[in-house]
């Protein structure tokens, strides 16, 4: 199945367990084997807390979850990842994990 980026930006993204975790603003590809490298989460303000990562003073923050972690895509994005999951490797150390704060 083909899929418009157009249609993909915007979706619901959601944790495995069916938590409302934010928006999908960007689709990052690498060019020369066009893969999807990361898919870029504009999170939702009120989840932060929940996600332990801090509250900027205005606006929010953005994650980069790597293809691997999403399950499917629906009228919704689903992650491989629960909300304990996905904030523990927010906070990891290593980049492999495949989920990061967007800098």
């Amino acid at each position: 199945m083909l899929i418009d980026d157009d249609k993909l930006r915007g979706k619901k993204v959601l944790t495995a367990n069916g938590r409302h975790i934010g928006e999908l603003v960007a689709i990052e590809i690498e060019m020369e084997a066009w893969q999807i490298q990361w898919v870029d989460v504009k999170l939702l303000r009120d989840v932060l807390d929940e996600l332990k990562v801090k509250k900027p003073l205005f606006g929010t923050q953005t994650a980069r979850i790597a293809p691997r972690h999403v399950k499917s895509v629906s009228d919704a994005i689903l992650l491989a990842l629960d909300m304990d999951q996905t904030s523990t490797l927010l906070h990891a150390t290593d980049a492999n994990d495949g989920v990061e704060l967007r800098k």
